[in-house]
């Protein structure tokens, strides 16, 4: 098949999107002189891309947009996605992100509410929601990435450190006094000849608990 001949006012509205950046289905229909299917046919030979927001009324050319590392591009409040539509642009950030994401995250990432199209849930193929806090959050549908994201999110609380009895931990500071620089192990030793039971690891515990295994070790 030969390829298409180049109109005589294609030329100008390669002009005005150099000029302006984006133009709309109407005002390229008027530059070219011709119905607005005919314009989208001509935007898909051009690969151009429309905006993924105010009702994807705006297009620019490939080679206009300056995207970020999110593969986003903003101009005079309308939004273009480097990934194309608002669903192939949602899956890839919720993708990418270290711990999902919710609405009101995605909003301020891309600048435009998604809730509306966020309902219809079934067409993000590749993701699973979950609601936290009355609040929606997506995660990627793949086991190891979700695993994660959900416990950067979610973080395990820190286990508490098992402490001996207040009066058994002061015969601990009194021996390591006596005994400057004993590990917990020697004190455990010692303790266990005078008649107490505490294991080393709980005195390490102790240690860890009042700060004193940095400037223990410190002073070795």
């Amino acid at each position: 098949m030969r390829p298409r001949a180049t109109t005589a006012h294609e030329p100008a509205v390669v002009h005005a999107f150099k000029q302006r950046n984006v133009l709309t289905l109407a005002e390229l229909s008027a530059m070219l002189h011709c119905s607005n299917g005919t314009v989208r046919r001509r935007l898909k030979e051009w690969r151009a891309l429309s905006s993924y927001n105010n009702n994807g009324r705006y297009y620019t050319l490939p080679s206009i947009p300056r995207f970020d590392k999110k593969g986003l591009w903003k101009h005079q409040g309308v939004f273009f996605s480097k990934h194309g539509t608002l669903k192939n642009t949602i899956i890839h950030l919720v993708h990418l992100s270290a711990a999902g994401l919710s609405n009101a995250e995605l909003k301020q990432i891309l600048g435009t509410d998604p809730t509306s199209y966020l309902a219809q849930r079934k067409q993000l193929g590749g993701l699973k929601a979950e609601k936290h806090n009355r609040e929606a959050v997506y995660f990627s549908a793949e086991e190891q990435t979700y695993r994660r994201q959900k416990q950067n999110r979610f973080p395990p609380e820190p286990t508490a450190l098992k402490l001996p009895p207040d009066a058994i931990s002061i015969i601990v500071l009194v021996q390591l006094i006596k005994h400057p620089g004993s590990t917990p192990a020697e004190l455990s030793d010692m303790l266990h000849h005078e008649g107490y039971q505490i294991g080393a690891d709980m005195i390490d515990n102790l240690f860890e608990h009042h700060g004193l295994k940095k400037k223990l070790n410190m002073s070795e």
